[in-house]
């Protein structure tokens, strides 16, 4: 678990935390072994958000522990569509997100029913994107792309043969064209 500790002085209101997370919600502070909310705080993130800042509106009490650390929120970032391409940037993100949840979970002890909970949410992001992927390149969406631009093809070509003017004019026959016959 990335994590940082800071005692408070009653004066300092920012601290710096320097791991990677994806977004701000990731982020979360607690004081005294309290999670706070977040709108008690803001992140200020670099532009990698590999570290950051958390800022306090109140200076944190002289004497109190002050600890920053990530916590990634198992949903979805990126929503595939059905028929639409898979960039490897956001599959890699996606991969990403999901190893780094993985290692917050790994360095953390908790009890049984959060780990099932956990656990059944991360298998299902992984079994739904394994049959999006599998779905894509085994032929499910790429086939019926395919079929469609067939269907399309083979209502088009009678009009296109041999024809210089509209496509929506059919062709008398394959030997003419809209300046007669050849």
């Amino acid at each position: 678990m990335y994590k940082i500790s800071y005692t408070g002085n009653g004066n300092d209101t920012e601290f710096v935390f320097n791991f990677p997370f994806f977004q701000n919600a990731d982020i979360k502070v607690a004081i005294d072994n309290v999670v706070l909310d977040d709108s008690q705080y803001d992140v200020n993130p670099d532009n990698d958000f590999n570290c950051g800042l958390v800022v306090f509106a109140t200076a944190p009490a002289n004497g109190v522990q002050i600890d920053i650390f990530r916590q990634i929120s198992l949903s979805r970032v990126i929503d595939y569509q059905p028929t639409a391409k898979i960039d490897p940037e956001d599959l890699n993100s996606d991969f990403n997100f999901l190893i780094a949840a993985l290692q917050d979970i790994q360095n953390i002890d908790i009890d049984l029913s959060q780990w099932a909970n956990t656990h059944n949410n991360v298998l299902y992001q992984i079994n739904y994107l394994q049959g999006l992927i599998e779905d894509k390149l085994s032929g499910g969406s790429v086939l019926g792309l395919y079929n469609n631009l067939l269907n399309v093809l083979d209502q088009a070509l009678p009009n296109l043969i041999n024809d210089y003017g509209s496509v929506t004019e059919t062709a008398d026959n394959e030997q003419s064209d809209d300046y007669g016959n050849i």
